[in-house]
């Protein structure tokens, strides 16, 4: 809840509906690429929570597993799961840190597809960004 209070920042994403899948698959890479992060479905850009409608939360589930695991390279394994909160239900995408960078859309490749947060915002990384990401995979 917290989280929530304190607004989208280089941690928390906020989707009032499940996004594009191209969309969702940034943030999820994004994330990936840096220290990691939450995304809440459910909630509006401004922290209010409107929830997800009870009959479509196992599909919606679904079809975030199926979005990173189709868009995403290398494989991204977030928790994803149901939070009630103030009685609405809402589905939190918990991405944690890659192992693996650069993390990257498969469709654009490593050079175009390779997405990192800055501040609220998913930002494509340029060619230092992802050549200092590939260090860090070496090194770890």
């Amino acid at each position: 809840m917290d989280k929530i209070i304190a607004g989208e920042s280089r941690f928390v994403e906020f989707k009032e509906k499940l996004p594009k899948s191209e969309t969702l698959a940034k943030s999820v890479i994004a994330f990936s690429n840096g220290a990691g992060g939450k995304i809440f479905i459910g909630v509006s850009d401004t922290g209010e929570i409107k929830g997800v409608n009870d009959g479509e939360l196992f599909d919606i589930q679904d079809k975030i597993s199926d979005i990173i695991h189709t868009l995403c390279f290398p494989v991204i394994i977030p928790d994803i799961y149901v939070e009630n909160l103030e009685g609405k239900n809402i589905i939190v995408i918990h991405v944690f840190p890659g192992n693996l960078p650069p993390y990257y859309l498969k469709s654009h490749n490593k050079n175009n597809g390779t997405y990192v947060r800055v501040g609220a915002e998913n930002k494509q990384a340029d060619h230092e960004f992802i050549t200092e990401l590939e260090r860090k995979r070496l090194n770890s």
